[in-house]
């Protein structure tokens, strides 16, 4: 029940480190024994590494390529590229979706029309496997369920189609143990710009340990890592990656926009007396209009002449004087203390509308 008798090569593997190779088969094993555990219903040990919403609502098994991007940091998207070809695939090797397929589900006849099928030299149709060297692990894209299957029927390998997919050297990556309150996370980030945190710790910070990434100390040329907790609430679609991530330029660029804004505020702009927030300025001001008409009207009717005359005018002069003060913008104040007058009067005239 072998495959090894397709005429397609084997898939090399040759130049990959033995720990590496170790690696990448006990990547596919873990996601083997996460679909086992959910196929005998305790899904919910595994959590979403097998595909168990938050909300409690089950939908199956993880495919390779999301089971993947959760547990090694900035997955890539597999790129539109032509197949390396047709090859004999190493099973152990293989992170698939074991959702279909299981031997106890077959038929006697099902299963030896399977097994001539696997056997065939159309065995790779209708399948699409990435090969990581980086990592020594396949990804079953298409034709995910025939890894069960034959790990079960201990069929060491299976015929299919193979496109490479590239995953960056250790170098570019650099780990970061981070604290906020009670709060304790691990980051990776890439090039020192795009960030993700690690959601498994227990399986990605063993590989990442065996893959050659480092860790480190935050540094003092990244932002804050307060500013980071708040970004991770909004992480930014990067098409590189399946997961959303981190751009640390743009918390920078985020940051530097903020103070400019801040200190724009800061900076004096004249204003008027009458813009100020002084809650009796409007009585004042009617007061003296009030008093300033009042001195108009008598200066007009004495002409100017008289005691009575005398002080309307002298009145007209100290009101008016008064009123032109309020009306300049005489006095310097902050652009803040601006922007909120201006927010207080416009929220007063939409108060004042819906009454």
């Amino acid at each position: 029940m072998e495959s090894e008798h397709s005429s397609a090569p084997e898939l090399s593997m040759e130049g990959i480190p033995q720990p590496i190779l170790a690696l990448g088969k006990r990547l596919a094993d873990t996601k083997f024994q996460i679909d086992v555990l959910g196929k005998n219903g305790w899904a919910d040990l595994t959590a979403n590494l097998h595909g168990l919403e938050a909300s409690g609502e089950w939908s199956g098994p993880d495919d390779a390529l999301t089971f993947f991007s959760k547990i090694v940091p900035f997955a890539s998207l597999p790129a539109q590229t032509e197949p390396l070809g047709i090859f004999q695939v190493p099973v152990e090797r293989v992170i698939s979706r074991s959702g279909q397929w299981w031997p106890e589900h077959l038929s006697a006849s099902s299963e030896a029309r399977l097994v001539e099928h696997l056997q065939s030299p159309s065995a790779a149709e209708s399948t699409s496997y990435y090969f990581i060297p980086a990592l020594g692990v396949l990804l079953a894209a298409q034709g995910q369920s025939r890894v069960n299957y034959c790990r079960y029927r201990h069929i060491p390998l299976l015929t299919a189609r193979v496109t490479l997919l590239t995953y960056p050297p250790a170098d570019r990556f650099r780990l970061y143990h981070v604290s906020q309150g009670e709060t304790r996370q691990s980051w990776v980030v890439l090039n020192d710009r795009y960030l993700q945190p690690v959601l498994w710790p227990r399986i990605t910070l063993p590989a990442l340990t065996t893959y050659g990434v480092h860790a480190g100390s935050w540094p003092l040329t990244f932002p804050p890592v307060s500013r980071v907790f708040d970004a991770l609430h909004d992480p930014s679609a990067e098409q590189d990656f399946l997961l959303r991530s981190i751009d640390l330029h743009a918390v920078e660029q985020t940051m530097r926009s903020e103070q400019e804004a801040a200190r724009e505020a800061r900076l004096p702009v004249k204003m008027a007396l009458s813009d100020m927030d002084i809650s009796n300025i409007w009585p004042i001001g009617l007061t003296l209009t009030f008093f300033f008409l009042l001195s108009m009207v008598i200066a007009g009717l004495t002409a100017g002449t008289g005691w009575a005359g005398h002080i309307s005018l002298l009145t007209c002069g100290m009101t008016g004087s008064l009123l032109l003060f309020m009306a300049l913008p005489v006095f310097l104040a902050n652009r803040q203390l601006r922007r909120s007058v201006t927010f207080v009067e416009a929220k007063t005239l939409g108060e004042e509308k819906e009454q």
